[in-house]
């Protein structure tokens, strides 16, 4: 689909058509997918009634027709915004807007936000974890950034602005600068901010949500996979809180602060690859990831995921789908 990039001064689009698309491809979805379906549709009503909003679309296992009822919707909107960190300030007006939506496509556990992506964009990243399980990862970004065609040929566009709005200034939420060394907005591998505890925490906590999908998949090569993922983020808790050097760079630098001091338990975290296995594993992951994060939120004061936590730690406790015959 040809789409127009550019941000017009003008203030008025029609739009009776630029989602109708979106809202047949969303009709044709197998039953399995109301869930998803439904988010999506919400997501998207939304993204027509929003004016910064220039396109919305979704991807990977959906935009490839292979999706099923524990896939995520993983989508990118894009804004009538400048680029980079010109366009910043409406990007985080909208990711403050979009959040204060989401309740309205669905009852929210908990939400995870950060900025994402290479430094010469400014990109940020809305999860947000539902309780029916359904699960929303989005890219928030000026519109000329979004990545269409053979660039992205899983992605189905499911809205476009025909006529993008001009710039709307000035913003509901200011840009300003983060403790990166020339204001980028990302932090230096030795900073440890209340923010990066959280978000540390809450990309355990996901990744032991996939883990627990993908045993009632029963794709174990994946299951253990995503344990490797939890490690990653324990390490770097452990290193948070036991103020080493460079805490982002996870075990190398729990081994170099002092390589007798590993969290307790952690080696109850590794399995073999067996189902019976990595659901044993992922349960003591998920005690690790707890205790680790309250060890790091104790250094630096955080808001852990908690209602998160919660969450998947009752996924790992139910009994495991049955397997083919």
């Amino acid at each position: 689909m040809a789409v127009d990039n550019s941000t017009g001064g003008g203030s008025t689009r029609d739009d009776s058509t630029g989602a109708a698309g979106g809202y047949a491809w969303l009709g044709d979805l197998p039953g399995e997918l109301a869930a998803q379906r439904r988010v999506m549709s919400g997501l998207l009503g939304w993204s027509v009634a929003t004016p910064l909003v220039t396109s919305l679309s979704v991807g990977c296992s959906l935009g490839r027709g292979a999706a099923d009822a524990l896939s995520d919707i993983d989508a990118a909107l894009g804004l009538g915004c400048e680029p980079g960190r010109g366009g910043a300030g409406q990007v985080l007006a909208i990711e403050d807007e979009l959040v204060a939506a989401l309740p309205g496509f669905g009852g929210v556990i908990d939400v995870l936000r950060h900025r994402t992506g290479p430094l010469d964009r400014f990109i940020r990243r809305v999860f947000a974890q539902f309780g029916d399980g359904t699960q929303l990862d989005l890219a928030i970004m000026a519109d000329p950034e979004v990545r269409r065609g053979a660039a992205a040929p899983d992605f189905v566009s499911l809205y476009q602005a025909a006529q993008p709005p001009g710039l709307r200034r000035p913003p509901s939420r200011p840009a300003t600068p983060g403790p990166g060394p020339a204001g980028d907005g990302q932090p230096t591998a030795d900073a440890v901010t209340a923010d990066q505890i959280r978000e540390w925490a809450f990309s355990g906590w996901c990744a032991l949500a996939d883990t627990a999908k993908y045993l009632r998949r029963g794709s174990l090569w994946e299951a253990h996979d995503k344990l490797h993922e939890v490690r990653h983020q324990i390490w770097a808790l452990w290193a948070a809180a036991e103020g080493a050097l460079y805490p982002w760079h996870g075990l190398s630098q729990v081994l170099d602060h002092d390589p007798g001091r590993l969290p307790p338990g952690i080696e109850a975290t590794v399995a073999v690859l067996d189902a019976a296995d990595l659901r044993r594993a992922a349960r003591a992951s998920a005690a690790v990831l707890s205790a680790v994060s309250e060890a790091a939120e104790r250094r630096q004061p955080a808001i852990l995921p908690d209602a998160m936590a919660r969450y998947v730690t009752g996924l790992l406790g139910e009994r495991p789908a049955p397997g083919p015959p």
